[in-house]
């Protein structure tokens, strides 16, 4: 159970972004499974230097931010106890296309701006620094089949060798589940950029081939809940 005072210290920087910018913090960190998962498993390493690819409006870097200053406070107290430490990220670098977004993001982490970077351009082409871990949360299946492969091909070429690949994505196979969240997606786009595109979808399997085919060994973990359930969540690291 994720503590209701968690979620509000990283929204709480969107307010000055605006309404919306705060609504949808406020929604998608709590309702959004993810973003507990990655702390109470652990899965980014402090001092991790991090490369957010569709980073939005920041939440990825709000939350950890916000995970750091709240348990700091309230780690004896109200942090959950099967919870590890959160990260203290030495960097996040985030790349967005919607220039709305990376406006919001910016006024909400402006604070950070030393050391937290949000650029707008588009992933198919911009430049991936070296990094330790790579967040991909449901932006792939924005580009075509051909740009998932390249895009991957940079992701790991630009991570460290013992590096981490968090890459969320929605199982094509999983009927009208994945259907639901083809849906979900099209209207985000509508409300985020005022725009949508084709989405590019693959199977569980198919994901799977093709980051064995890249390089990566991956494990897989459910990631959705409700009538998300067709979310998965790739824990890929760099082959030897």
């Amino acid at each position: 159970m994720v503590p209701d005072a968690l979620i509000e210290t990283a929204c709480r920087p969107y307010r000055p972004a605006g309404r919306f910018a705060w609504h949808f913090a406020c929604a998608k960190l709590r309702n959004d499974p993810f973003f507990a998962h990655i702390l109470a498993h652990g899965l980014i390493p402090d001092d991790a230097r991090i490369l957010d690819l569709g980073s939005g409006q920041g939440l990825l870097a709000a939350w950890l931010v916000g995970a750091h200053a709240w348990h700091r406070q309230n780690a004896e107290s109200a942090w959950p106890a099967r919870w590890p430490v959160p990260p203290a990220p030495r960097s996040i670098h985030g790349i967005e296309l919607t220039p709305r977004d990376i406006d919001r993001a910016r006024i909400a982490l402006k604070a950070h701006d030393a050391r937290i970077r949000f650029v707008c351009d588009d992933i198919r082409v911009a430049r991936f620094p070296r990094v330790d871990v790579v967040v991909a949360c449901d932006v792939l299946h924005y580009v075509d089949a051909a740009s998932q492969a390249s895009i991957l091909r940079r992701v790991r070429a630009s991570l460290a060798p013992d590096g981490v690949l968090l890459l969320r994505v929605s199982d094509a196979a999983a009927g009208w589940r994945a259907r639901f969240d083809r849906t979900v997606d099209f209207g985000m786009q509508i409300a985020r950029s005022g725009r949508a595109g084709r989405l590019t979808c693959r199977s569980e399997s198919e994901w799977l081939a093709l980051l064995d085919e890249l390089g990566f060994r991956a494990t897989i973990r459910p990631m959705g809940n409700g009538t998300h359930d067709a979310n998965r969540l790739f824990i890929a690291t760099p082959a030897v």
